[in-house]
Order: structure tokens, then C-alpha cells, then sequence
């Protein structure tokens, strides 16, 4: 994850943890491809992995040919038909694509922008089981002091380990180079026998052993788990968090009809009826001259939630000036509003790139 994203997600945490028991909103916010390469490589072909007993490849060729930003599809995804057949003509093997200008060459063939090819350098599932020993209580004492009889029994629990590490990479067909390169390694561990039970005092009391996946299924279960994590840093996404509210003016000269309008208000935004907020604000902002930073800062949320980020910035500006000494909501969302509009600015570009 790059340096800028990390900053980013690291203002909204603070936003998050800082807000409090304060009524919030939930913010939608876009943000721009880890690897912004792709941004101009948006017709790719996924060639057949090297070792690929778990299927990768092809679950990475799924969901990038599905993935939809804004209801429009980001990537356009040949035909792995076509390359199969172009690397017969050209008497290749899949797995000499793993060399750059071999990737570079076919891609060229088919009109690729991107190849992306790879190899499973580890692929391993194993399963076993075990007897465990149980106890449960069949009679108590009348007093209540305790259990007077106990079964004692056998139970099998099965365990799953699996592991599957990736080497994968995104190759640029105009030059030979590598965009991106990226060792993927995700690890399965299960044990039907230990989220089964619970304790209560010294009683044990037995609530069966718990399914866990079969080493085919786990094994299929990482592979999908790498394919969605290496396909999200190659498009832009929309990330989703919290911010709260300020619950009340701070003007000594507001009216008992002013404090309900703004109780009003907050009941609208927590029924994410934000064209109604926004329509009780502007009031609130007229009536009260435009002196309360806290009618400011709500409006601002309401703002940021309807996706208008630059009216957001201008009304978070606006109450931090009509503030006397800081207000952690208000300086959350000026060190946040600026990040997040140009993470949003980036990754349109990043979606206009042709």
C-alpha cells in the first residue's frame, strides 16, 4: 500500500475514533488504484499461471473482467481464447510469458494493453483429526452447589491447514517492463473441536464440533482471497466510514424555535434525509447570521455525505474560522476533507484515463 493511501486511511481512522458517542454519518469517498499504472492499461489479457493447480488465473480474469465502478465496467478483458491460440501459432508455452518481451510480443498480437501472468510457488492442504476428551454434567445438586453426576465421552475433531502463495505480474506490452510485481500468500487453519464450547465455572458444557473446510475448499477459498485482494489495488474504489456531529448550537442568543429546528435537523440526517438537513440549515445559517459554527460543521457533513466535497471544505473553513478554541470535530474534518478530495481527484483521473 503506498505512502498516500496509508495517510489517508490513517486521517479517517482518527476521524472514527474521535468522534465519540456523537450521532454520525456514514461518508462515501473514492479513492484512486494503488497501482494508478493501470490507469492507461485498461485492456488486459490473463495468461495461464505457471503451476496453477488452484485455478488463480482464471479467478483473476473473473473478477477483473466483472468489476463495475459507477455501474461501468473499468477493465476490457480478452479473449484468453485468442492469446491461447496466438501463443500456439507463435509455438510458446503459457509459461515462458513469465519472461517480459514474450509478454510484450503476444500482447501486441491480440491488442493487449497489460498482461498480467504468474506462478503458484506453493500450493499444500492437509487434514487430520484428533480425539478429544468431554464432559457433561447430568444431575446437579438440589442446593445448587454444583454438578452431582457427569458423563464422560469421546469426540473426533478434524483439522484443515492450507496455504497458497502467488508470484504475480502486470507486464506494460508497449515497452517489455514490469508495471507490477507481488508475492500474494494466504493461510487456511482450522479445528472443528475449538470454537465449540464454553465455560461456565467448571462446567463444561458441549455445543458440537463446528464445520470447517475440506482441503479442496480451503484451498479454494485462498485462492479467491488473493485473486480479490491483488484485483483491488488495480482499480479505484469507494471506501466508507463514519463522522460525527456536533448535537447542538453553541450560541448563547439562539431561540428555544432555533434549537428545535436544529434537533429537526439531526432527525432528517439520521433518516439520511439530507435534502431536507440541507434546506433546514441554510435556514438556520440565514437566521443566525452565519455566526454558529456548529450549524457550519453539520451542514459540512451533510455535504461530504452527498458527495460535494468542495462545499464541504468551504463550510468546514467557515467554522473553524467562527471558533474561539479548537473543536475536535471541526479539526478532524479540515485535516480529512483535504486528503479525500484529492484521493477523489486522482482517481477520476485515473477512471478518464483512456
Amino acid at each position: 500500500m503506498n505512502k498516500g493511501i496509508k495517510v489517508g486511511l490513517l486521517l479517517i481512522a482518527v476521524s472514527i475514533l474521535g468522534t465519540g458517542c456523537a450521532q454520525k454519518v456514514r461518508i462515501k469517498a473514492l479513492q484512486p488504484a494503488e497501482v494508478g499504472a493501470m490507469a492507461s492499461k485498461k485492456k488486459v489479457a490473463i495468461s495461464e499461471f505457471k503451476n496453477d493447480k488452484v485455478g488463480l488465473s482464471g479467478k483473476i480474469e473473473s473478477q477483473i473482467a466483472r468489476h463495475k465502478l459507477d455501474k461501468k465496467r473499468y477493465f476490457t478483458v480478452l479473449s484468453r481464447k485468442d492469446m491461447a491460440k496466438v501463443i500456439a501459432e507463435q509455438k510458446l508455452q503459457s509459461s515462458e510469458l513469465m519472461d517480459e518481451a514474450t509478454s510484450a510480443k503476444i500482447g501486441k498480437l491480440i491488442g493487449a494493453q497489460a498482461i498480467i501472468n504468474g506462478e503458484i510457488s506453493s500450493a499444500n492442504a492437509e487434514s487430520g483429526s484428533y480425539q478429544e476428551d468431554r464432559e457433561k454434567c447430568l444431575q446437579y445438586y438440589k442446593d445448587g452447589s454444583g454438578c452431582a453426576r457427569y458423563r464422560y465421552y469421546k469426540v473426533t475433531c478434524k483439522t484443515t491447514q492450507a496455504s497458497v502463495s502467488a508470484n504475480i505480474n502486470i507486464v506494460d506490452v508497449e515497452n517489455g517492463s514490469v508495471i507490477y510485481g507481488d508475492t500474494i500468500s494466504k493461510d487456511y487453519s482450522a479445528d472443528s473441536c475449538k470454537a465449540g464450547r464454553t465455560s461456565l465455572g467448571l462446567l463444561v458444557m458441549d455445543s458440537g464440533p463446528k464445520q470447517i473446510l475440506s482441503k479442496g475448499q480451503a484451498l479454494t477459498k485462498l485462492a479467491d482471497s488473493i485473486a480479490s485482494e491483488f484485483v483491488y489495488k488495480l482499480t479505484p474504489n469507494y471506501i466508507y466510514f463514519s463522522v460525527g456531529l456536533i448535537s447542538s448550537i453553541e450560541l448563547e442568543t439562539v431561540t428555544d424555535a432555533q434549537n428545535v429546528k436544529f434537533e429537526t435537523t439531526l432527525a432528517y440526517i439520521k433518516a439520511a434525509r439530507y435534502d431536507k438537513a440541507k434546506k433546514l440549515l441554510g435556514d438556520l445559517m440565514k437566521e443566525l447570521d452565519g455566526k454558529s459554527y456548529a450549524v457550519a460543521y453539520v451542514l459540512g457533513v451533510v455535504n461530504e455525505a452527498t458527495g460535494d466535497f468542495d462545499q464541504a471544505k468551504e463550510l468546514y473553513t467557515m467554522a473553524d474560522d467562527l471558533t474561539v478554541e479548537p473543536v475536535d470535530e471541526i479539526n478532524l474534518a479540515i485535516n480529512r476533507i483535504d486528503r479525500l478530495i484529492e484521493k477523489r481527484d486522482e482517481a477520476r483521473k485515473q477512471m478518464n484515463t483512456k
